[in-house]
């Protein structure tokens, strides 16, 4: 809908799943869902607020399970991947299908349903959800840089260039490790840190978790352009695969464009092919749309970090240092806080 307007103000009240129906046996709930990952091949959605809701947008304020073939519900989706393109070496068998689900009168028994109205528990509930969806994000996102790390090497090898004398493709081939590695590093922060909620449910940490998802979401091209640069232009120039069965020119082809005698032609251009396939096709902007925009924007991550970030902690952390003229003090070349063991066996008191 209109992204200025709350859910109740919006011109179509379908731009927004809402109640519709409240019945001895359930609510009836009609609108719209835009991005929801997987759709087409879930067994159930699990329907939720996606903002902080007023009073004014109780009826807006609704989380339910609803089975995928619930009467009312269609799904219009698009494929996940690149099926039956030969080009696309990797997400012609790994992808994922996005939908948008539309909600026309559906049924919902009381016993699947979560949230009715009670719009002071949304914010909550989107907070739980966006924390959790930005961690697995950081796993997800990982993933994908390790496949650039692997396929740059081989690449640059194919090439017949090596990493560890080549000083530019070296330079570049860290920034990306250190990228990937740096975001991942939160996520695993988010982990560790994590607390219990009353339910059992494990909470990741929320500061680490929006950092670790910001960094990943802003540095996706990053990831992207530095792949290209250790892997040349090779990844897009490439003639397509029907060529490599072309009786006029497929023996030149592969005679011209071997690098190294040692890295078969046909190695060299399956890994082009596999990083093209990642990072200069629809599916590679795909992948950076979805980690841009997926769990939040950056913005809305930023507005999480600045309020979930104990600045009161840092606050208190100066006054004390302050308070006891330290910054004044020639000895003091460190600043130390009040945990134990930080500055000796017993830890700091008040008094001293």
């Amino acid at each position: 809908g209109d992204r200025s307007k709350r859910p109740h103000a919006q011109a179509n009240p379908d731009a927004y799943v809402h109640i519709v129906e409240r019945r001895g046996d359930g609510i009836v709930i009609s609108g719209a869902k835009a991005i929801v990952t997987g759709g087409p091949y879930m067994h159930e959605l699990l329907v939720m607020p996606c903002r902080a809701m007023t009073a004014a947008d109780a009826d807006y304020a609704v989380c339910c399970a609803v089975p995928v073939d619930a009467p009312g519900l269609t799904q219009v989706a698009r494929p996940a991947g690149r099926p039956g393109e030969a080009a696309a070496s990797f997400s012609n068998r790994f992808g994922q299908s996005t939908s948008v689900c539309l909600f026309d009168r559906v049924f919902v028994p009381w016993e699947r349903v979560f949230l009715a109205g009670e719009w002071r528990h949304s914010e909550e509930l989107t907070y739980a959800y966006a924390t959790h969806h930005r961690h697995t994000c950081i796993a997800a996102r990982a993933g994908y840089g390790d496949l650039l790390i692997g396929a740059g090497t081989l690449m640059t090898e194919a090439n017949g260039l090596d990493t560890g004398h080549a000083h530019g493709l070296r330079e570049a081939m860290t920034d990306l490790i250190k990228i990937v590695e740096g975001f991942y590093a939160c996520g695993v922060a988010a982990s560790v840190y994590a607390t219990q909620e009353a339910g059992g449910i494990a909470m990741p940490d929320t500061v680490f978790s929006n950092i670790g998802k910001l960094l990943l979401a802003t540095q996706i091209y990053d990831m992207q352009r530095l792949a290209h640069e250790v892997s040349g232009g090779l990844i897009v120039t490439l003639p397509g695969p029907d060529e490599d069965h072309n009786p006029a020119t497929a023996g030149r082809i592969s005679e011209v464009l071997t690098a190294r005698s040692d890295v078969p032609y046909e190695k060299r251009i399956a890994v082009a092919r596999f990083i093209e396939d990642l990072t200069a096709s629809y599916q590679a902007g795909w992948y950076s749309v979805i980690s841009l925009h997926g769990g939040g924007s950056p913005a809305a991550m930023k507005k999480e970090i600045f309020r979930r970030y104990p600045l009161a902690d840092r606050v208190e952390l100066l006054e004390n240092l302050l308070d006891r003229g330290m910054l004044s003090d020639s000895r003091c070349r460190i600043a130390i806080g009040r945990q134990p063991g930080r500055c000796c066996a017993e830890g700091c008191k008040p008094d001293n």
